[in-house]
């Protein structure tokens, strides 16, 4: 989306209009949010914002993609090169995945890495699965999208510690648990087929498939499931009933699709 000046001028200007018409005809502030005007304020500084981050978003995509693309016509194995810096392995059919104990565990998560994610790809996230059990917080995270030199992928991961959404969330790796990931897209049919880790546990399942490039994150649909190793854990996710998650008390399951 191209940023237009003029909205900017134009914005300007309604500013200096009501800023000229409070002065001739003072109003209290209670008075100005009855009449909309703070609202209307409030709504272009939020639309003009908008479109400087479209633009920003733009603007990295399109670096990223094309220094990616460039290296691989060169013949740079550019998803190898990322997969050995992110302690990823490859499996037998071609795609990548993350080591139970790689770097990332150390750092844990929150919502700035999906703001610096999202600035430079096409992705797509769940955060709704937070719940508290033995006094402590958790949350259950997940994405999908693309991951320039990985190519399309999903990930889920179960962190600990935060007080909220929008806190900085430590890496779970004592709660690990068989996880499964299915990565679909709406016309290429399945990129990552039931994914389940081999069989063990795991604190962060993860799969990108580098057969699958650019591809943006509304047309793939991403299928996680978690099963609790602990019943007691298992009850107080199912509790929160959180959005896009739909529970099997029986075998202690929950399942995401996004």
């Amino acid at each position: 989306m191209r940023f237009n000046i003029r909205r900017i001028v134009t914005f300007l200007t309604l500013i200096l209009l009501i800023l000229s018409v409070s002065n001739t005809a003072p109003v209290t502030p209670v008075d100005m949010e009855k009449r909309g005007i703070v609202s209307n304020i409030k709504d272009k500084i939020k639309d003009v914002g908008g479109k400087i981050k479209d633009l920003a978003e733009g603007a990295v995509t399109t670096v990223l993609h094309a220094g990616n693309n460039i290296a691989v016509k060169l013949g740079i194995d550019t998803a190898k090169f990322g997969a050995k810096v992110l302690d990823m392995q490859k499996d037998k059919n071609g795609i990548y995945h993350a080591d139970f104990n790689c770097w990332q565990k150390h750092f844990g998560y929150n919502k700035f890495f999906d703001f610096m994610f999202d600035l430079g790809t096409s992705m797509d996230y769940n955060n709704e699965g937070m719940f508290k059990y033995d006094g402590k917080n958790y949350i259950l995270w997940a994405w999908k999208g693309d991951y320039i030199n990985l190519g399309a992928g999903a990930e889920l991961g179960i962190y600990k510690g935060g007080k909220n959404r929008k806190d900085h969330w430590d890496a779970a790796p004592d709660k690990a648990m068989p996880m499964t990931l299915t990565l679909t897209h709406k016309t290429k049919g399945t990129i990552v087929n039931k994914w389940n880790n081999n069989g063990a546990p795991t604190w962060w399942i993860t799969a990108f498939n580098p057969k699958y490039r650019n591809l943006k994150s509304k047309d793939l649909t991403a299928t996680f499931t978690v099963t609790f190793k602990d019943t007691k854990m298992y009850k107080a996710f199912e509790k929160t009933k959180s959005k896009g998650w739909k529970y099997d008390s029986k075998k202690h399951t929950a399942t995401l699709v996004l």
